[in-house]
């Protein structure tokens, strides 16, 4: 294919993309003693039956290298007052370790993985399977405990949507 075909490919690709509206989470893992985390709007739930769900990290990244290493990881939904939270865990650039310093975080039940306190909803989870696809890995795993976060009746979702934050009512 011609080069300049590719680049506008890619450049429409990018555009069209930002029209889907995604909800925002915090995937989570400990590296050693070090808590790490990264903001995602690329996860999605797999299966019911068992409860199995995936996210898509980049593939030669700090947070890759960490998932890795784990048998587990955490998923947390971030209400729509956390954009201060996706906009600092999703600037690239951010420290390996000290990432969650000063954001209120618990064990997950199983693994202890940091889950954000104040999240919609949880999901701790049990790595199965990473497949590697273009410069992106979906990291799949089995969901092995989940929950509702603080006061979950009435926060709203973060959303993304054209590169902007959102979010929708309630049920």
């Amino acid at each position: 294919m011609d080069r300049s075909y590719e680049d506008s490919l890619t450049e429409r690709y990018r555009e069209l993309s930002d029209d889907i509206a995604a909800a925002v989470a915090v995937v989570s893992a400990k590296r050693g003693h070090a808590l790490h985390a990264i903001t995602v709007d690329s996860f999605l739930d797999v299966s019911y039956d068992p409860p199995t769900m995936a996210v898509s990290v980049y593939g030669g990244s700090r947070m890759m290298e960490t998932l890795e290493m784990s048998d587990h990881f955490a998923i947390s939904l971030l209400n729509s007052s956390q954009r201060d939270i996706s906009e600092r865990l999703g600037a690239s650039g951010q420290p390996l370790y000290g990432s969650l310093k000063g954001i209120d975080t618990f064990p997950a039940p199983h693994s202890g993985q940091p889950v954000l306190t104040e999240a919609i909803a949880w999901f701790e989870l049990r790595r199965t399977e990473i497949l590697e696809v273009a410069t992106h890995s979906l990291v799949v795993g089995e969901v092995v405990a989940q929950g509702a976060g603080v006061d979950s009746s009435t926060n709203k979702p973060l959303l993304r949507w054209r590169k902007a934050y959102g979010t929708i009512g309630r049920r």
